[in-house]
C-alpha cells in the first residue's frame, strides 16, 4: 500500500504539490492564529493588587487620550490624605521612535526607582534634559544601548542607562517630565496622575475613597490599580481574541472541506485504478486504507509545510522584536503544544474529510467503477 501510494503521487507530482499547499495555507493560518490569541490574553492579565493607583479621564481607552485637569493632583492629595505617599503627573505616549513602536512616559525622575520601582540595570541616571532611561525590553527591541542617540519627536536624546521594571515598565522610553513637557508643548499637559500608597494604606479603601471623593466634587476621572487599567485595556481586545480562535476553528473545518474535495476529485480521476484494485483482489477496506493513506501522506507534508513557514514568519518576519499592540509588547511564540495539537486537528480533519468524501466510492462495485455493464463478470 506505501508502495502504491508513493508511485501514484510520483506520477501525479503537480496534483500533489498543489494539494499540500493548499492544505498547507489554512494549517499555516491555524498555527499562527492560535499564539495570537494568546499573545492577546497576556495583555490583559494582572498580577497582585499594587501600591500605586492610575487616575485617567473617564471614558477613554487608550491611555494617551486622557487629559488631567490642573489642581487635580492637590484635590487627590486632599482626599487620600496621610495614606498617600507621592502623586505624580504623568505625559504619556505611544509612538514610533526610529520604526520601533514605544510607550514614552515623562515623570520627574524621584518617582522612578520608588513610585515605578525602576532598577538601573547599567548606565546612569540622566543628568540633564538631554538624557533618557530606556527600560529593557525597549532596548532590546530597538537595538539601542548605554551612550546611544534616540531621534524622538524630531529631537535627539542620549541614552544614559538600561533599567528594568515590572509590568510595561521595561517596555517604556522614561524622560523626565520637565523634557516631556518641552518636547510635546506644555499647553498639552499630563494625560495621567501616578498615585503612590504608603505601604500601610489599604488598596482597596483608598481606591474606593478617591473615586467617591472625584465624584463628589464633579471630576470627570476613573481610578484604578495599576495593572488593573492594563487589564482594562486586554478586555478591549477580547474581540480580536475571539476572533483569532473564530477563524482558527474556521481554519480547520475549512482543512475538512478541501480534504473532502481533494479526495472526491482524486477518486473521481482514479475511478478506474481502483476498479482495477477491487478486481485483482483489493477488498473495500483495502481501497479505503490506501485512499486515506493517501490523504494522510498530504495532510503530513502540508503540515510541515505550514510548520516550517509559521516558525520562519515568527523568527524573521515579525523578527526578533515581540509583538507590539497598542505599544504593549508580547512575545508571539509557537509552543510545542500548539505545533502537536496543529497537527492532530489537520490530521483529524483531513481524514474525516476523506472519509465523507470516498464512502459512495467504496461502495461501488469493480463493475460500476471500470465503467461495464450489467453483464460484466465482476462480483
Amino acid at each position: 500500500m506505501i508502495h502504491l501510494t508513493l508511485q501514484d503521487i510520483r506520477h501525479d507530482l503537480l496534483t500533489f504539490g498543489f494539494s499540500v499547499l493548499g492544505l498547507g495555507v489554512l494549517v499555516f493560518a491555524f498555527l499562527l492564529l492560535v499564539p495570537l490569541s494568546r499573545a492577546v490574553t497576556r495583555i490583559g492579565e494582572a498580577g497582585s493588587l499594587p501600591q500605586n493607583l492610575i487616575i485617567v479621564e473617564r471614558d477613554v481607552l487608550q491611555p494617551e487620550q486622557s487629559r488631567i485637569a490642573p489642581g487635580l493632583a492637590e484635590s487627590v492629595a486632599a482626599i487620600l490624605g496621610d495614606r498617600l505617599n507621592r502623586v505624580d503627573p504623568v505625559i504619556f505616549r505611544i509612538m514610533r521612535v526610529e520604526e520601533h513602536p514605544i510607550q514614552l512616559r515623562g515623570v520627574v525622575t524621584e518617582s522612578w526607582t520608588t513610585t515605578f520601582r525602576l532598577q538601573l540595570l547599567e548606565g546612569a541616571w540622566p543628568a540633564d534634559s538631554s538624557e533618557i532611561v530606556i527600560g529593557q525590553l525597549a532596548a532590546q527591541g530597538g537595538g539601542w544601548r548605554t551612550g546611544s542617540e534616540i531621534n524622538i519627536y524630531g529631537r535627539r536624546f542620549r541614552v544614559a542607562g538600561i533599567a528594568d521594571g515590572p509590568g510595561t515598565k521595561t517596555q517604556t522610553a522614561w524622560m523626565s517630565y520637565v523634557a516631556a513637557s518641552d518636547l510635546f508643548g506644555p499647553e498639552k499637559g499630563a494625560q495621567l496622575l501616578v498615585a503612590h500608597l504608603q505601604p500601610s494604606a489599604d488598596p482597596l479603601t483608598s481606591r474606593q475613597d478617591l473615586e467617591n471623593g472625584l465624584r463628589s466634587i464633579g471630576a470627570e476621572y476613573d481610578a484604578y490599580f495599576e495593572d488593573a487599567l492594563l487589564r482594562e485595556y486586554g478586555a478591549a481586545l477580547n474581540d480580536l481574541r475571539s476572533l483569532s480562535l473564530v477563524t482558527a476553528v474556521i481554519a480547520v473545518a475549512a482543512v475538512t472541506l478541501g480534504s473532502h474535495n481533494l479526495a472526491w476529485l482524486a477518486a473521481e480521476e482514479r475511478k478506474r485504478l481502483l476498479g482495477i484494485l477491487r478486481a485483482v483482489g483489493f477488498d473495500r477496506r483495502a481501497v479505503g486504507r490506501y485512499l486515506l493513506f493517501r490523504a494522510g501522506v498530504i495532510t503530513v507534508a502540508s503540515y510541515l509545510l505550514a510548520l516550517a513557514a509559521a516558525i520562519l514568519f515568527i523568527q524573521l518576519g515579525i523578527g526578533p522584536n515581540n509583538l507590539t499592540i497598542g505599544g504593549t509588547q508580547t512575545a508571539l511564540s509557537l509552543s510545542p503544544a500548539t505545533a502537536v495539537l496543529g497537527l492532530l486537528l489537520a490530521c483529524a480533519a483531513s481524514l474525516a474529510g476523506t472519509w465523507l468524501s470516498v464512502r459512495h466510492v467504496l461502495s461501488a462495485s469493480p463493475a460500476s467503477l471500470l465503467g461495464r455493464g450489467p453483464g460484466s463478470s465482476f462480483a
